[in-house]
């Protein structure tokens, strides 16, 4: 069995995912927002401050979804 850090708690889980099961509802949220956010403000986006700022998504978790699988092109937005 191995044990991972959840990136958002730092609590350790061993299941399947990015995060513990207590943080994906919280996790999967904010990742949908912060998709939608990004097609419908996509060419008007500067930075991942000002997706943070409207969102009140942290910075932090920003980054960490742009190294999700699938996000590929929503990280060349910001390179």
């Amino acid at each position: 069995m191995e044990f991972k850090r959840c990136s958002r708690c730092g609590a350790f889980y061993t299941n399947q995912g990015y995060v513990c099961p207590k943080c994906t509802n919280k996790d999967n949220l904010e990742l949908s927002q912060f998709k939608t956010f990004v097609e419908k403000n996509g060419l008007e986006i500067n930075s991942l401050s000002q997706i943070s700022t409207q969102t009140g998504i942290s910075e932090k978790n920003l980054n960490r979804f742009l190294n999700y699988d699938g996000l590929e092109g929503y990280k060349k937005l910001f390179i």
